[in-house]
């Protein structure tokens, strides 16, 4: 099948909720920090709490992108029926688990950035707008819009392989293609894979900002 049905759309959005996200993440940081900062002030629930809210709002995101990917190639095979009940619970299932560990990693990140930051303000000497810009550059949209990019391009894949393991317990095998742009635009890492088979069960997205997606052709 083509890519992913209107993926600008579904980047642009993601990438809005995203960026929402992590400046209020950056802004409660900074709040809690203090003037003059200091990491003993942020409360130990901090960024558990910060994380619920992404779990939240980026869950459902996640959901709806899998679900559409499923859906799209299961048009692009219409004598083809599968258990769509049990598409939704894959869909429910996975993007509970791997919204949890996508998540739990920003949060990894941003105290990581946080410890780097402080170190930086104190050794360096530098000053209190310094120490905000270098944070809120952080949780800004650059970084959102990557992860949204990759994270579309993770939803969909899922989707669809939703719907291969659904076909293939029916006895119907699928056999999955890497496919890429083909343009000046394609990175070393995916380049090579164009057109070719998936043999060992590692799919897009391969790095960030990843767009490929996967074709699945019948096996005769």
């Amino acid at each position: 099948m083509p890519d992913l049905v209107n993926r600008d759309k579904y980047e642009r959005k993601y990438a809005r909720l995203l960026a929402k996200l992590l400046s209020a993440y950056g802004g409660h940081l900074l709040e809690a920090l203090g003037d003059p900062p200091d990491i003993a002030n942020i409360p130990p629930d901090f960024f558990d709490n910060e994380a619920k809210e992404m779990l939240r709002v980026l869950g459902p995101f996640g959901e709806q992108v899998y679900l559409d990917a499923a859906l799209e190639l299961m048009k692009q095979n219409p004598g083809m029926g599968v258990d769509w009940a049990l598409v939704n619970q894959r869909a429910v299932d996975w993007s509970r688990q791997y919204t949890f560990d996508l998540v739990q990693g920003i949060t990894d990140t941003n105290r990581n950035l946080l410890q780097q930051s402080i170190s930086a303000f104190f050794e360096q000497g530098q000053t209190r707008q310094e120490l905000e810009e270098r944070l809120l550059r952080s949780f800004g949209p650059v970084r959102a819009e990557m992860i949204a990019v990759t994270e579309t391009t993770r939803a969909s894949v899922q989707g669809e392989l939703a719907i291969t393991e659904e076909l293939r317990q029916q006895g119907i095998e699928m056999r999955p293609i890497w496919q890429t742009n083909n343009d000046d635009l394609v990175c070393p890492i995916c380049g090579p894979k164009h057109n070719k088979e998936i043999k060992d069960g590692v799919y897009p997205p391969a790095h960030p900002r990843c767009r490929c997606w996967v074709n699945h052709e019948i096996k005769n």
